[in-house]
C-alpha cells in the first residue's frame, strides 16, 4: 500500500509521503553527496531503530533527533524498527526506497501512530557552512548569519502561523515567518544570528496566541529546523515546538505553560490533611485529604512552590513544611509519607506519555520503617528465590520511575533489602499496553510488614 504526496516548496525543498511500497532505480553514478537525518515524532510508540539497508544508523526515542549522516547520491532503502514485546527479533514499522540526490538534506520522518504510522521524507538544499566560514576567515569577515526551516507534525494543531521576532514583539505588528499545515516543510530563511521568540498562532488570527516561547540564543553559521509536534502527555502543553541545530534538539516551552500536583497521603497514623501552598491558608490547594488516597490533579505556577501540611481543618498545626522547585509544564505526585509527629514530603516529575506497545508502571518507597527495600515485579508463576529483584535497596522517599512493561499479569514483591524475606506482596497487577499506573509502599499496622497503594497516573 503507498500514499504519496508531494509539495513543491521554493529553494530546493520538497515534501514526500511514503508508504511501505516503492521502486528501486540506481543507476551506481556517484556523483557526490546527500546528508541522512531522522526524527521519531510519533508520541505512542517508544524507542526506534533507523536504519539504511541493513546499517543502523541511529536508536530514537520520542521527539530524537539524530545526527547526520553522509551517503554517495545512490538509492538506498530506508526504514524505521521497533521491538515489540516478548519479540526477539526487530518489526519493521515504515520503509522507503529513496534515490539520494547530492547536496541534499533528507530529513526522515517517523510520524503518525503504531496503528497508522507514516514515512514523511523532508528535503531541502543542504548549506555548506563551513565553505563560508573559510571564505570569510580569507576575507577576515565574519558570518553573522544563520537559517531556519519550519516543519508542522501535529494535525492536532491544524495550519499555523509561526513568528520568530525580537522577544516581545507582538504578532499583531509582524508577518509570519510561514504558514504551515501538517506535514509541510516550508524551506530555510535566513536571518541574523541573535535572540528570538517563537509564537504560533492559528492561520490569519495573530491575536490568538497559541503558543509564546521562552527567548531562545541562535548562533551564526547554523542550520536550523523549528518543528511542530504532538506533545503526547510530557508536559501539560497541548502542543510541543522543537528546536532542532547542532544540539541535536531542544523543547520549548510556552512563556504561559502552567503545571500540575497530584497528591498522594501516605502517612499512616495521620488523619486528613490539607496542603496549603504559599500561604494562602483560605485557599487550600487540597483540603481533607484522606489517608491512603490520592487529590485530583490541581494546576500551579512553575517555580518554587512553598507547602505547609495541617491536620484537615486546623491550619494552627503544621505537620510539614517544604519549597520544591517546580517545572515548567510539568506533572508532578507530592508524596506525604512518615509516621505520626514526624510527617514528610517528596515531590517527583512524571511524564505521562502512554505507549501503545507497553505499560508503565513505577514505584515509590514510603514505608518509614524500612530504610531500603527490593523490589520485584514478576510473573505470576514465578519463585522469587530463583531470580533477582528489579530494583535492589529502593531508598525509603525515592522512586523508580516509569518502568516498560510487556503487557500481563504480574506480581509485586517486596522484601526486606538483599534478603527473600518477604514483607509486603505479592500483590496482583494487571499491567495494561498504554496505561501508566503507580504503586506507593506504605507503612502497615505490623512493624515487620509494608502495605500498598496503586494508582492510574494518568486519570488522577
Amino acid at each position: 500500500m503507498t500514499k504519496l504526496r508531494m509539495t513543491r516548496l521554493s529553494w530546493l525543498a520538497s515534501l514526500v509521503i511514503i508508504g511501505a511500497c516503492s521502486s528501486s532505480n540506481n543507476d551506481d553514478t556517484v556523483t557526490g553527496k546527500g546528508s541522512i537525518q531522522a526524527l521519531h515524532a510519533v508520541p505512542d510508540i517508544g524507542a526506534v531503530s533507523f536504519l539504511i539497508e541493513e546499517t543502523l544508523l541511529s536508536a530514537l526515542t520520542f521527539k530524537d533527533a539524530s545526527g547526520t549522516s553522509e551517503y554517495d547520491d545512490l538509492e538506498y532503502t530506508f526504514r524505521f524498527d521497533i521491538l515489540l514485546p516478548d519479540d526477539t527479533e526487530a518489526t519493521t514499522i515504515t520503509s522507503s526506497t529513496l534515490k539520494v540526490d547530492a547536496e541534499t538534506e533528507y530529513t526522515f520522518v517517523l510520524a503518525g501512530s503504531l496503528d497508522t504510522p507514516e514515512l514523511i521524507v523532508w528535503e531541502q538544499f543542504g548549506r555548506d557552512w563551513s565553505e563560508e566560514l573559510t571564505t570569510a576567515a580569507d576575507n577576515d569577515t565574519t558570518v553573522t548569519v544563520m537559517e531556519v526551516s519550519f516543519g508542522n507534525l501535529s494535525k492536532d494543531v491544524g495550519t499555523v502561523d509561526v513568528y520568530l521576532e525580537a522577544p516581545g514583539t507582538s504578532p499583531e505588528f509582524a508577518t509570519p515567518r510561514t504558514t504551515i499545515g501538517y506535514a509541510d516543510l516550508k524551506s530555510a530563511i535566513e536571518l541574523t544570528a541573535g535572540t528570538y521568540q517563537v509564537v504560533v498562532t492559528p492561520a490569519g488570527d495573530p491575536t490568538n496566541m497559541l503558543f509564546a516561547s521562552d527567548p531562545i540564543s541562535v548562533s551564526a553559521a547554523t542550520s536550523n529546523l523549528l518543528t511542530i509536534m504532538d506533545d503526547g502527555g510530557e508536559t501539560t502543553a497541548a502542543f510541543s515546538v522543537r528546536w532542532i541545530g547542532t544540539s541535536l534538539g531542544l523543547d520549548l516551552y510556552d512563556i504561559n505553560l502552567l503545571s500540575e500536583l497530584t497528591v498522594v497521603h501516605g502517612a499512616m497514623g495521620t488523619g486528613p490533611v490539607d496542603v496549603i501552598s504559599g500561604g494562602d491558608f483560605a485557599n487550600p490547594l487540597v483540603a481533607d485529604l484522606d489517608y491512603a488516597s490520592e487529590s485530583a490533579a490541581v494546576i500551579v505556577d512553575p517555580g518554587t512552590l512553598n507547602i505547609n501540611v495541617t491536620p484537615a481543618g486546623n491550619q494552627g498545626v503544621f505537620l510539614a513544611e517544604r519549597a520544591f522547585d517546580i517545572n515548567k509544564g510539568t506533572f508532578n505526585r507530592l508524596y506525604l509519607v512518615g509516621l505520626p509527629g514526624n510527617v514528610q514530603a517528596a515531590l517527583f516529575a512524571e511524564d505521562r506519555r502512554q505507549v501503545s506497545t507497553h505499560a508503565k508502571f513505577q514505584v515509590f518507597q514510603g514505608a518509614t520503617r524500612f530504610s531500603t527495600v527490593d523490589v520485584y515485579i514478576v510473573g505470576t508463576d514465578v519463585d522469587i528465590a530463583l531470580i533477582g529483584p528489579n530494583y535492589y535497596s529502593l531508598i525509603y522517599g525515592t522512586s523508580t520511575g516509569l518502568g516498560a512493561y510487556a503487557p500481563g499479569e504480574y506480581n509485586l514483591v517486596v522484601t526486606e533489602a538483599n534478603t527473600k524475606n518477604v514483607i509486603g506482596g505479592p500483590y496482583p497487577l494487571d499491567l495494561t499496553a498504554g496505561e501508566n499506573t503507580g504503586s506507593m509502599i506504605l507503612d502497615s499496622a505490623s512493624i515487620t510488614a509494608t502495605d500498598a497503594l496503586f494508582f492510574d497516573l494518568n486519570n488522577p
